[in-house]
């Protein structure tokens, strides 16, 4: 399976921040969130966000700046002499994961004390001297409640359990019109038909033998999925009975 990995390094911080995704377009905005963060720490006034197909602009304006605050001269400085110089980095990788590795299993102990954890975390907030843990030293925002009411909720879901999760996607006239599953999932749709699609709607999807092909891509997940597992048991009791008749 190929996975993205957008890497990042802060001079403020000796760790290298790594985040893992399935397509291009997420790890591509993980890459302009690590660029914005470390911009706004080296100058938030001169150093304003950049968009998500900025990063890269937005990455070297960022280290030359970081560079003259120090007094040295970027000069002409190739980007990876730059990164170098200035002690702070962005990039994407790609990989090739033979064997995901799934959802640690818990005991029903361990998820009580998640679970309970999630909810004391947001009642009363994440103490300051914890922020570190939270944020991996300031590399990214705290959960918020809306994130952690979801989280609680894929924990539930996911339980002690290691039952494959079951999807049902329903079409019409060819065109994906929801989606029910028994658990939480994150499900990606994958169309080639691009003709009409506006420039910001196409994805360019990697291959395994040849360069990527243009197609758009729709992600189903959180409110846009029907959770509904009692359905879904119906379903494949009336799938069952339809075999043996």
């Amino acid at each position: 399976m190929l996975i993205y990995v957008t890497s990042g390094r802060h001079f403020a911080h000796p760790s290298i921040l790594r985040r893992h995704f399935g397509t291009f377009r997420a790890a591509r905005e993980a890459a302009a969130e690590m660029v914005n963060l470390l911009r706004d720490s080296i100058d938030r006034d001169r150093l304003p966000p950049v968009p998500t197909d900025g990063w890269q602009q937005g990455l070297h304006e960022a280290q030359r700046e970081r560079l003259l605050q120090e007094s040295h001269d970027p000069g002409s400085l190739a980007s990876e002499d730059l990164a170098a110089k200035a002690d702070c980095n962005v990039w994407i990788e790609r990989a090739h994961v033979e064997d995901p590795i799934s959802f640690p299993v818990v005991d029903d102990r361990e998820l009580g004390a998640l679970l309970a954890a999630l909810r004391l975390l947001q009642q009363q907030g994440c103490p300051e001297e914890l922020l570190d843990v939270a944020t991996d030293g300031a590399a990214f925002r705290t959960i918020d409640t809306s994130e952690i009411d979801a989280l609680c909720e894929r924990l539930n879901a996911a339980g002690t359990s290691t039952e494959i999760p079951r999807i049902v996607v329903a079409l019409e006239g060819g065109l994906v019109s929801g989606v029910v599953t028994n658990r939480p999932v994150i499900l990606h749709t994958v169309d080639y038909e691009t003709e009409g699609a506006d420039d910001d709607d196409i994805t360019l999807v990697p291959q395994d033998d040849h360069d990527p092909v243009e197609a758009i891509v729709n992600q189903w997940a959180g409110d846009a999925l029907t959770l509904d597992p009692d359905w879904i048991a119906r379903l494949e009791a009336a799938i069952a009975d339809t075999s043996e008749a």
